[in-house]
């Protein structure tokens, strides 16, 4: 048996991703009447394919997802054309791909919540560092303390601890901790602890301090020394970024059962979970814009990269959720006014309708999006080359 490395997972991942986008055109154009000249699975040279009912159906050489072809796609060239058909119904053929990346994480992230899963269900969520000038030691949290509760709300798992910190910036919280008893010759247990409450603010804009031997600006340096505590990682020229408050978190005592959810249930969880990565990235564009930082994107390589670490450490069912994350990511892409993608050719039919019906020269929208597909190629091949930068440099994609 073949051992293929797990990098090499993303490959039919994305190829069945990118299938079940152009499968959403597909659907949609047929309903609609539109002529379809072309559907491939891959991309070409073609290796087989046959003719019915005027479409082509197509196996191509790189199996890297698929392609519809439509007649009459910027200009018209008959009834049965793309660009014939009225403004609505080119709108929902467009908007079709990126919704079918929206749906399949639904059943996949469904299905996933519904087969046994271990579940984090009670633990302590334990202070394992205090970044410098941060909240958490103003206030005088301590490594080692224990979170028992905010505002008087039970605290039993990490995401219980993110969720109440982030319903709560700007404004003073009111943390109820378990300190350890840390004299020599006594017990760290409960026995041996007190609980004290603590009040601070968290931040909604927390710093990110360049690493350096020296200080000039305490605003955005910090020095290694201090750096290292928070993180013994960190070294100069690294960003040191810490949340909220300025604590990392470990967990301690974790109860862990094995549970399923029903069908029922599984689905607003799966939506919950596709709200959570639409906030996520929403968060993060914006703050890498604010603070002219490195949104962190990756291009293929780099995706590749994760997807190895992630089954290497996790095993092969991660895949599922790697798939649902990109199927998201694509959703999400493919809707944005980008030339060359369905958002982009969508501005161009919104832009017609805002216009009465009066359609921009053929000619510029072709340009624009072949000029919009040049400068994404270029983007890709730039975090491309960062990311083999990165990979040869001994980092993880992951970080």
């Amino acid at each position: 048996m073949i051992d293929l490395p797990s990098w090499m997972l993303i490959f039919p991942v994305l190829g069945i991703l990118i299938f079940i986008h152009e499968l959403g055109h597909f659907m949609t154009a047929k309903w609609f009447g539109v002529r379809v000249k072309e559907f491939g699975f891959g991309f070409p040279p073609r290796i087989f394919g046959v003719k019915y009912k005027d479409t082509i159906y197509s196996i191509n050489l790189i199996p890297l997802g698929g392609f519809v072809k439509l007649l009459g796609e910027e200009d018209p060239d008959g009834p049965d054309s793309f660009a014939k058909q009225a403004g609505w119904k080119r709108v929902t053929i467009l908007v079709a791909g990126p919704v079918m990346n929206l749906i399949l994480p639904v059943i996949i992230f469904s299905i996933l919540f519904m087969l046994p899963h271990d579940k984090l269900v009670h633990s302590e969520v334990v202070v394992n560092s205090v970044a410098p000038n941060s909240p958490a030691e103003q206030s005088g949290l301590k490594y080692g303390d224990t979170i028992i509760a905010i505002n008087d709300e039970q605290i039993d798992t990490p995401s219980d601890l993110v969720k109440s910190i982030g319903g709560n910036e700007g404004s003073t919280i009111r943390l109820t901790v378990r300190r350890s008893n840390l004299i020599a010759g006594f017990d760290n247990t409960p026995e041996f602890a007190v609980t004290e409450m603590i009040e601070l603010v968290p931040r909604a804009n927390p710093p990110q301090l360049k690493v350096v031997v020296t200080v000039s600006d305490p605003r955005t340096e910090i020095s290694l020394e201090e750096a290292v505590k928070y993180n013994p990682e960190l070294k100069i020229g690294d960003t040191l970024t810490q949340g909220a408050i300025g604590v990392t978190i470990g967990i301690a005592n974790p109860i862990i059962r094995k549970e399923s959810e029903s069908f029922y249930k599984s689905i607003p969880l799966s939506f919950k979970m596709i709200q959570s990565i639409f906030v996520s990235t929403k968060d993060g564009l914006s703050q890498s814009i604010r603070k002219r930082s490195d949104p962190g994107f990756a291009g293929p390589i780099g995706i590749a990269q994760m997807t190895g670490q992630v089954v290497d450490e996790f095993g092969f069912a991660s895949v599922f959720q790697i798939a649902g994350l990109l199927s998201v990511s694509l959703g999400i892409l493919n809707l944005l006014p980008i030339p060359a993608l369905d958002g982009g050719r969508l501005l161009f039919v919104l832009i017609e309708i805002a216009r009465g019906g009066k359609k921009l020269p053929p000619g510029l929208e072709g340009k624009t999006h072949l000029i919009g597909f040049a400068l994404l190629l270029a983007l890709i091949l730039v975090i491309s080359y960062r990311d083999v930068l990165k990979i040869l440099s001994g980092d993880s994609i992951l970080n």
